[in-house]
Order: C-alpha cells, then sequence, then structure tokens
C-alpha cells in the first residue's frame, strides 16, 4: 500500500477516534474507594498487585502505568490514603511520569531492580519502611497483605520477599477482590475502548490494502503498527498478527520476514492501546485469489457461528440470564454444523477456545470474566467483551483436515444495562478487500451487530434525568 493510500487512510478515519479521552484523576479515587472498602471487609491492611511488560492490566488500572519500562514494579494499596508504586531504578524513571494522571506515590526499591547493575546515585528505600508509612502500627496485631495478582505473573521473589517481612500466614493470594471490580466498567471505560477499537478498524483496513502475494508478513504489520501509533495508539495488546500459509497453525503467530505466497490463507489481527485500553480486529483472508466453494463454506460456516454467538449474547444481555446460555448457544450451532474434510467425510469443525472473554487495560488477560459453560453469573452490569469466534482447520497431530489452516473473526463489543453493541465497524467477511486500497469501510457493509456505544451512553443518560 503507497504512502499517500496509508494517510488517507489516517485522514479519513481520524474523526473516530478521541485521543485526548482519559481517565482522570477522580475516577482513580472512586476505584481505590471500592477497592479498600472491599479490604476492609475481607480484613486486609494492605493489598499488593505487580505488573511488568506481560501483565500491565492491575497496576493500568490501579494507577493508570500503561508504559511499564525494564524492570517489574508493584502497587500497595493501603486500607485507607492514597496508593504506592514500588519500582526499580530505571523503571522507576517511567512511572514517576505514568502516575501523573493517578496521583499515586513512588517508592524505588532495590529488590525491583534489574540483576548485575550498580545504581550508585539512586536512592532506595526498604519495603518495611514504605509499609510502615502506609499501615499505622497496630500492638500486638500483624499487618495482613492481599495479593491481588494472578500467581502466573506475581514473581516468586516477590511473595517470598513479602512473606518473609510479614510472615507467610499474614500474605495471601486474593485475586478475586481485584478482577471482579475492573470488571465493571465505566462510562469512560467503555467510551475509551470504543476509540480503540476505531484505530483497530483503521489500522485493519490498511492492512487488508496490503495484503497481497510477494509481500512479506512484517511489511502488512508495519501498514498496520504506522497506523496505530499515528492515531494515538502508544501499545497493543499482542505483536500485531499476520500469519500465512502454515503459520495459520500458530494461531496468535506474530508477523515475520516469510512472504505471502499467491492462494494463501493469512490470518490478521491488531489491539491497539489507546490511553491504557485495548481494541481489537482479527479476521482470516485469501491473497491474490478467490476462495473455492469448500473454503467459501468454511468461512461461511463460521460467520454463521458469530451470528449465533451475538445473537445469544443479545438475548442473554436482556433477559438477565446466566451468561452460560451464550457459550451453549455456540456449542449447539457447532453440534449442528457438519463441513466435507479432505478425505470427504461430513464433520463438525473444532473451535480453540471459548467464544466471548473480558477485555479491558489488556487484551485478553482481565483473569476474569470470560463466558463459559460454568458461567452462572450473567454478564456485568457495565461491560467490555471480545467475541472471538474461529475454526481450526488442523487435528492435534497437525494435519489439515479442512482447506484453511485457521480462520477467525474477533471483535469488541460493550455492554450497558440490558443492551449491547458492537464497536467495530469492520464487515464480517473481508475478502473481497483484500488486496485493495480503500480509505474507509463501504457504509452498506458495516458489522450488522455495530452500535456506537455513545448511542447507549446518551439513552442511559436521558433515563436518568
Amino acid at each position: 500500500m503507497k504512502t499517500s493510500g496509508i494517510e488517507a487512510v489516517i485522514a479519513r478515519q481520524a474523526p473516530f477516534v478521541e485521543r485526548e479521552r482519559t481517565i482522570g484523576r477522580g475516577e482513580y479515587r472512586l476505584r481505590w474507594a471500592a477497592v479498600q472498602k472491599a479490604m476492609a471487609a475481607r480484613g486486609y491492611d494492605l493489598l499488593y498487585a505487580c505488573g511488568s511488560e506481560l501483565d500491565r492490566s492491575d497496576a493500568a488500572w490501579l494507577a493508570g502505568i500503561f508504559d511499564p519500562i525494564i524492570e517489574r514494579y508493584g502497587i500497595l494499596v493501603p486500607r485507607t490514603g492514597t496508593p504506592v508504586a514500588v519500582a526499580g531504578s530505571e523503571g522507576g524513571h517511567v512511572i514517576e511520569d505514568c502516575v501523573r494522571a493517578s496521583g499515586v506515590g513512588v517508592a524505588l526499591l532495590r529488590e525491583f531492580q534489574i540483576s548485575d547493575e550498580d545504581y550508585r546515585h539512586a536512592r532506595f528505600g526498604a519495603i518495611e519502611d514504605v509499609v510502615s508509612s502506609l499501615v499505622p502500627p497496630r500492638a500486638g496485631r500483624p499487618v495482613r497483605i492481599a495479593l491481588a495478582s494472578s500467581g502466573q505473573f506475581i514473581p516468586h521473589d516477590h511473595v517470598l520477599m513479602l512473606q518473609g517481612r510479614f510472615g507467610a500466614d499474614n500474605v495471601v493470594f486474593d485475586t478475586e477482590l481485584l478482577r471482579r471490580l475492573k470488571y465493571e466498567k465505566s462510562p469512560q471505560e467503555l467510551a475509551l475502548i470504543g476509540a480503540a477499537a476505531a484505530i483497530a478498524d483503521a489500522a485493519f483496513l490498511g492492512m487488508l490494502g496490503a495484503v497481497a502475494p510477494g509481500v512479506r508478513e512484517l511489511d502488512v504489520a508495519a501498514v498496520g503498527d504506522y497506523i496505530m501509533k499515528r492515531l494515538g495508539a502508544g501499545r497493543s495488546g499482542f505483536p500485531t498478527i499476520v500469519s500465512s500459509g502454515t503459520r495459520g497453525r500458530s494461531v496468535l503467530g506474530p508477523a515475520t520476514n516469510r512472504v505471502i505466497r499467491k492462494g494463501e490463507f493469512v490470518s490478521l489481527g491488531v489491539s491497539p492501546a489507546l490511553n491504557g485500553y485495548h481494541g481489537i480486529m482479527r479476521r482470516t483472508v485469501k491473497a491474490g485469489a478467490e476462495r473455492t466453494f469448500p473454503e467459501t463454506q468454511f468461512f461461511a460456516a463460521l460467520e454463521g457461528l458469530y451470528h449465533a454467538v451475538m445473537k445469544a449474547a443479545a438475548e442473554t444481555a436482556r433477559r438477565g440470564w446466566a451468561s452460560c446460555r451464550i457459550d451453549a448457544a455456540g456449542k449447539t450451532y457447532l453440534e449442528g454444523t457438519l463441513l466435507k474434510n479432505k478425505r470427504g467425510r461430513m464433520v463438525t469443525p473444532r473451535e480453540p477456545y471459548t467464544f466471548i472473554h473480558n477485555t479491558g487495560c489488556s487484551e485478553c488477560q482481565e483473569g476474569f470474566g470470560a463466558v463459559t459453560p460454568y458461567t452462572k453469573e450473567p454478564l456485568g452490569r457495565h461491560a467490555a467483551l471480545m467475541i472471538d469466534v474461529a475454526f481450526l482447520g488442523f487435528d492435534e497431530k497437525k494435519r489439515r483436515v479442512f482447506p484453511v489452516e485457521y480462520a477467525v473473526i474477533e471483535d469488541g463489543f460493550w455492554k450497558s444495562g440490558r443492551t449491547i453493541g458492537v464497536y467495530n465497524r469492520m464487515p464480517l467477511d473481508v475478502q473481497d478487500l483484500a488486496g485493495r486500497e480503500m480509505i474507509e469501510i463501504p457504509g452498506n457493509r458495516l458489522n450488522p451487530y455495530h452500535r456506537p456505544y455513545a448511542d447507549a451512553a446518551a439513552r442511559e443518560k436521558r433515563k436518568r434525568k
């Protein structure tokens, strides 16, 4: 895709993106108050959440740390008062800049520095001093600390450090506390995710125009990455996905230097983060050739699964049913779907994962809110979710069963009260857009479930009046 075409996409899509929208200090204080109320109810004096390049969500939601650098870091939330971010010397400089929006304090600890460095002029504090400044001493009563981040993310060293200083019985994992609070989104959060989704649509439109035989995967990804940054997305939820040919079996494979060949299927995916909140867009297209009839059937069946899940989500939201009904509707659709495999047998395609997950300050690592067969609760009152339906074209031994290695449709959608709407405008089937330089999504081809969150927000506001 030519530079002029890329700039035209940016100019045309920019009005859909509110780059200046952020989370204000007042909202952070409301979050701390909610966390502190839950802490008091469970008898905790302090809550600890950690973060790194991989797992940014907890600290991002609590303190606005969207851009961690080099070292791990943490957030200490007292039962009353202002939280403190704890960090190493190098990452601490970045974190000091990040937390201006939230107003949390910052303390540098030697325990958080990267290994094998000597910071001669850095002034490090001690974890005990930070804790004592946050928790008033109580005679005869130990400090109780809740570890709010997942054991998959929190470093073992951090757990041992806290348990060694304050006693193993007084430092306990309680990941549900923070996860449930993050699941319910504020109007500002839902609007931010909508703006990130608009960036995703724009980046994806540019990438579609760049998909062609003879082009490297990384060249296609470069178009999407450029558009995302030009529209205000500083980071992404995952490395931009461009996986062609047999690389489709990687499912989430980031772009490589592989050259796309004519007739290969290419899975594309972007997840831009705007001021900490993530959008999504993923589709699969064929490069430089029309789909065959069996291939068309494969994609039509996938699109049918998308419709089954979204319709079930809308009805479940409207009626307040347990969200496992959504998963059941998708599974029922699959049970009635038979496609001819490579051996001429009629079989049901396999899905790689559940159909809906939560999102927010990460693309999919929020830790709560995925819709599974076991989810007995209804969807949240105000939630941001992603529908991610996909078919695997290969079996457990990586042998190809269908003519397509992997096909996916993933979008973000919001729920407010009993109403839902898909953020993204991109059509479900974008095959005819692959290899075409377009600066906007055809108006008569918009996602049939697209509904701007602003419409629902305005309606809720009128109800309150």
